[in-house]
């Protein structure tokens, strides 16, 4: 999970390759803060996970996966940014769009799975409460997610999902025998000075960019025109 936190960085790279987008560079020293505090908060907060057996490890293996979701994790980011800002259809019907191939793949591994549970227990067994206020509380965050690539950029997405990290282990803390050290109170402390720090600093145009922009935006109106 420390090692995945590095996407924030691809991603970075990527919007700008790929989207131009320019940060300053005193937005780029509040991303690698952000990298190193996540990093911090998770290497403490990592929620028990039962151990059967003895597995053995691939460190390298491992590694190099973490490596190849960062970029492939970002690509898609950034590729689904340029969708949604480049079409004239609205957000919601782009969310509508997306979320069908997602669920005829589902149903189809649902199907093929779990076809006779289904037909023995219905579709909805052991939906209870708890379980519907979690499937809501999804939709609306993937709503949210689409919104914030939308009118801002997968940096901002990429700072909400390290602020929930962080908040996830802070509601811990309050909830349940999560005990914070040191290395927490750190990375939470490096979370939030790179949240204020990207957020003051942005990237300023040049002179000489201002320009480029107003004569290029000019040339654009006169071929309208024509």
């Amino acid at each position: 999970m420390v090692t995945y936190q590095l996407k924030i960085l691809t991603t970075a790279l990527l919007l700008k390759a790929v989207l131009n987008t320019k940060l300053s560079n005193t937005q780029w020293i509040a991303l690698i803060l952000l990298i190193i505090g996540v990093s911090d908060v998770q290497m403490q907060y990592q929620p028990p996970q039962p151990v059967s057996g003895y597995l053995e490890q691939k460190p390298w293996l491992g590694f190099t996966a973490a490596i190849t979701m960062c970029f492939t994790s970002a690509f898609a980011g950034v590729y689904m940014e340029h969708i949604l800002k480049k079409s004239a259809v609205n957000v919601w019907m782009q969310n509508i769009r997306l979320a069908l191939f997602g669920l005829i793949v589902a149903a189809g591994s649902m199907l093929y799975k779990d076809y006779n549970t289904i037909q023995e227990d219905g579709f909805l067994r052991g939906f209870d409460s708890l379980v519907w206020i979690m499937t809501v509380t999804n939709s609306i965050g993937g709503l949210l997610i689409a919104v914030v690539i939308k009118y801002a950029d997968n940096i901002m997405k990429a700072y909400a999902q390290s602020t929930a990290i962080v908040g996830a282990a802070i509601g811990s803390w309050i909830l349940f025998d999560f005990v914070p050290n040191g290395l927490f109170l750190f990375g939470t402390f490096l979370v939030t000075a790179s949240i204020v720090i990207y957020t003051k600093y942005p990237y300023q145009e040049t002179p000489s960019e201002k320009t480029y922009l107003l004569l290029n935006n000019e040339e654009k109106e006169k071929i309208n025109k024509v």
